[in-house]
């Protein structure tokens, strides 16, 4: 691969990115999620690309590399930005789990206990 065929990918990534923002996302629920998250979209685009590969049409494949991708693109920069650390939460008496920012000791539901729950650290699935 030449220099100019990785910029024009890096550049085709970047404006998937853009245009996933613009159309299938929120930018303000975008910027604060966690890179599991972003891993999940991937991964699930990573089965349309499969799908094509099987199939065969080149255009499709383009097409699919691109919607993996972008979502790539944005588990790095949340791993590299490092987004805000947010707990999940279960409530020992509903059972409702919550995604907080700030500590919290009452469920918003029920006002029973919260316990935190050990959320996976994106270090723990590059490992294994």
């Amino acid at each position: 691969m030449t220099i100019k065929e990785a910029e024009s990918f890096v550049k085709a990534v970047l404006l998937q990115q853009q245009i996933n923002r613009e159309v299938h996302g929120d930018t303000e629920l975008d910027d604060q999620r966690k890179p599991m998250e972003w891993g999940v979209i991937a991964a699930e685009h990573m089965g349309h690309l499969l799908g094509a590969l099987r199939n065969g049409n080149e255009r499709v494949i383009e097409k699919e590399i691109l919607h993996v991708a972008g979502p790539l693109l944005e588990c790095w920069n949340a791993v590299k930005t490092g987004v805000n650390k947010v707990w999940e939460y279960r409530c020992t008496g509903c059972g409702e789990v919550f995604s907080l920012s700030e500590a919290n000791n009452k469920c918003p539901v029920c006002e029973s206990k919260l316990e935190k729950i050990k959320a996976p650290h994106i270090s723990e699935f590059i490992q294994k």
